[in-house]
């Protein structure tokens, strides 16, 4: 007989890979079906033993009719009592092929009709001799459909998690990476398990189980063509591997969502592999070394992102992803799925092979990467020597950018630091700012008054340029270069450009985000690296709240130090997307890390929730549409106590703010209490300006 085996639209070849594997005589291998011939043990043993099937169809007949006469036809084709066996209920399907109008309920009731009266109908394929069918312009197709209900339904799936994945689709990626034909396979580790569909197929396969171990009910129950002993025994002996012992390997599901692990722990329990999975809340950021064995493959299902900013999201959580094996797991693979070859490209990884197929109405990828030896950063600072001559007019900038560095040097190299300040408008006819950022620079000119001539103003700025790139020995596309002038509101954050230009540098052990084209500021404050670099520090085990979080730098510290939970407020979207995509490029998500786009003062009317760290910069001044303007001399003493009713016993709230006369309110240093640690605040890089911020470290008078 000839048989059809039907797979997801672009598996059909390692389907084939699998059933020749189980002694099938495979025909012919389509898109999305794999054609085999054999007697009803070797279809019954397709059903039972193949992970990789999605339907197993007996080819009944191929008429040359058309839509308007084919379910009639179809029905009178075949000897229907031969076939469905006594008292069997009838499921039937048809669909149109691309080119056929009509409704696919009418054509399956017009075939109904046309069978035999003594059959009873079911809804369900469950229980049922089902029966499938395809019209197209010219043909019409009619089969058994052996399964019944779709195989990748293996009995031990209840329920899955937001995105679960089919079995089916599982097995498959395992497969491709010679997962079931290896004697003894390598750890594997899954960091985004969901509902562990990954890590249980991985045990089932390597114990050498039936796929329908578990399965009751098969369309071939109702066949008349396949001898009721026969499939007895093939069931007894499928239901009889569940007994196989799963070998000593190393299988690890993990996951940030914490509603999805119980799923996964039950689906784990129904299938008989609870014991051989390591099942932990912990996200991809959160990973270490030992979690990894000696050699092994990292499987997973990332989160795809459909929308732009999911998608922005889902590419740095890539990013991390290749960063996080290239240091901690050198020697794993990945085996990743995805949607977007631009989202997938950005782990940095080794593309080793790829297999495309249909995923329901997504274009997906299974990618099979090898990571990439990281290269060591690089990071802009002053020579010795000048790199070129520089016009005389350049030269006195040259001089202290050189005394600078020289200055700088050692603490750069023994505090391991990629940003930092390198000039702070130190000679009055050079009014600028000049920040490194890795390899990049950043020249910030002071806007001159309408008193300077605009020509000289204009030489000064290309001295200014010529200078910095003979100090630093960097090329004109690595200087960028941006006037500020007198702020009023949020006019700091508007958008200068529109092409979305972000770079990865490294602050400690958090990798954040910046932009030196798109905006008058970077995304970083270089002044608060020391207060980041505490709260990393004492981020472990805590609840963390951030508060005016602009990027969210200070919540990744929290994050990468080990904070169980953060909260991160203010009110712009695309700061909250930006401090997102930050989370991810460390492989941290917003389950567990929640952003709240709201204002900050009222955001804390309504907390109830209690905080161990908070961290709190608010702007000198800004505007909002849902309250009265901000004002931070003004309404800090109300700010602060509004978080001090948030923090819990033995908790520290670092209070910063760069308003240059700002004082404490009297009452706050009254009733906590209030440590002004800004001159230890101030790093290396900002000593010649000690009144860049303030910042302070509040508690509770108890707790002091």
């Amino acid at each position: 007989m000839e048989f059809v085996a039907t797979c997801m639209p672009g598996l059909a070849d390692l389907l084939s890979d699998e059933l020749s594997s189980l002694g099938i005589s495979v025909t012919e291998a389509g898109r999305a079906h794999v054609s085999f011939s054999g007697g009803s043990a070797d279809a019954l043993k397709v059903c039972l033993w193949s992970r990789l099937s999605e339907r197993v169809l007996l080819h009944l007949a191929t008429l040359g009719v058309t839509p308007d006469i084919a379910p009639e036809k179809l029905a009178a084709s075949q000897d229907w009592l031969s076939l469905v066996a006594n008292d069997a209920p009838v499921h039937v399907h048809i669909e149109h092929g691309a080119e056929v109008r009509g409704d696919n309920r009418i054509s399956a009731k017009r075939f109904i009709q046309a069978l035999p009266e003594q059959f009873a109908i079911s809804r369900e394929p469950k229980g049922s001799c089902c029966i499938r069918a395809r019209l197209d312009l010219n043909e019409a197709h009619l089969w058994l459909d052996l399964a019944g209900e779709p195989l990748h339904r293996r009995g031990y799936r209840l329920a899955g998690g937001r995105a679960p994945l089919r079995e089916t689709l599982a097995a498959a990626m395992l497969w491709a990476i010679g997962w079931g034909k290896a004697e003894r396979p390598p750890a594997l580790l899954d960091p985004f398990c969901g509902s562990g569909t990954l890590v249980i197929e991985a045990a089932l396969m390597a114990a050498g189980r039936a796929a329908g171990a578990q399965r009751q009910h098969y369309g071939f129950q109702h066949w008349r063509g396949c001898r009721r002993q026969l499939w007895l025994d093939a069931q007894k002996e499928a239901g009889e591997s569940a007994n196989r012992p799963v070998p000593a390997l190393s299988l690890k599901g993990f996951d940030a969502d914490g509603k999805t692990l119980p799923l996964a722990l039950q689906n784990a329990e129904r299938a008989g592999v609870r014991n051989a999975i390591h099942f932990e809340r912990r996200e991809l950021g959160a990973l270490r070394p030992r979690d990894f064995a000696a050699n092994g493959i990292v499987v997973g299902n990332p989160p795809w992102g459909e929308r732009l900013d999911e998608k922005q999201q889902a590419g740095w959580l890539h990013y991390a992803i290749g960063r996080i094996l290239a240091l901690r797991a050198p020697g794993y693979q990945a085996l990743l799925l995805g949607a977007d070859v631009d989202v997938m490209d950005r782990s940095g990884m080794n593309l080793e092979r790829q297999w495309r197929l249909k995923n329901g109405p997504f274009n997906n990828f299974i990618r099979l990467y090898s990571p990439r030896k990281p290269t060591p950063p690089v990071v802009a600072q002053v020579a010795d020597e000048g790199a070129f001559n520089v016009p005389e007019g350049a030269q006195p900038l040259l001089n202290r950018l050189r005394k600078n560095g020289k200055h700088l040097r050692r603490w750069l190299e023994r505090e391991d630091i990629q940003c930092y300040r390198l000039y702070d408008r130190d000679l009055p006819e050079f009014n600028v700012a000049v920040d490194i950022y890795g390899d990049q620079v950043l020249v910030q000119e002071f806007k001159a008054p309408k008193t300077i001539d605009p020509e000289k103003a204009k030489a000064r700025r290309d001295w200014a340029v010529t200078a910095v790139r003979a100090a630093l020995g960097v090329h004109r596309e690595q200087v960028h270069l941006r006037t500020r002038e007198k702020q009023k509101g949020n006019q700091q954050y508007q958008k200068l450009d529109t092409q979305g230009h972000y770079r990865v540098v490294r602050e400690g052990q958090a990798q954040l985000l910046i932009n030196l084209q798109d905006y008058l500021d970077t995304g970083l404050f270089l002044d608060h690296r020391p207060t980041r670099l505490r709260i990393a520090e004492q981020a472990s085990g805590k609840r963390f709240l951030n508060l005016f979080a602009y990027t969210g730098s200070a919540t990744v510290h929290a994050a990468v130090g080990g904070a169980k939970r953060t909260v991160t407020v203010d009110s712009s979207k695309r700061y909250l997307d930006w401090t997102a995509c930050n989370l991810a490029a460390n492989g941290f998500s917003t389950d567990q890390h929640e952003l709240a786009r709201m204002d900050a003062m009222r955001w804390l009317d309504e907390c109830k929730e209690q905080f161990d760290l908070v961290f709190c910069d608010p702007p000198t001044f800004s505007n909002n549409k849902s309250r009265s303007d901000f004002v931070v001399e003004e309404h800090h003493g109300d700010l602060i106590r509004k978080i001090m009713r948030c923090l819990e016993p033995g908790g520290v709230l670092y209070f910063s703010c760069n308003y240059r006369r700002f004082q404490m309110d009297e009452s706050i240093s009254k009733w906590f209490d209030v440590e002004d640690i800004s001159r230890w605040s101030i790093p290396e890089d900002f000593r010649r300006n000690e009144k860049i911020h303030y910042c302070y470290a509040i508690r509770h008078v108890e707790d002091a």
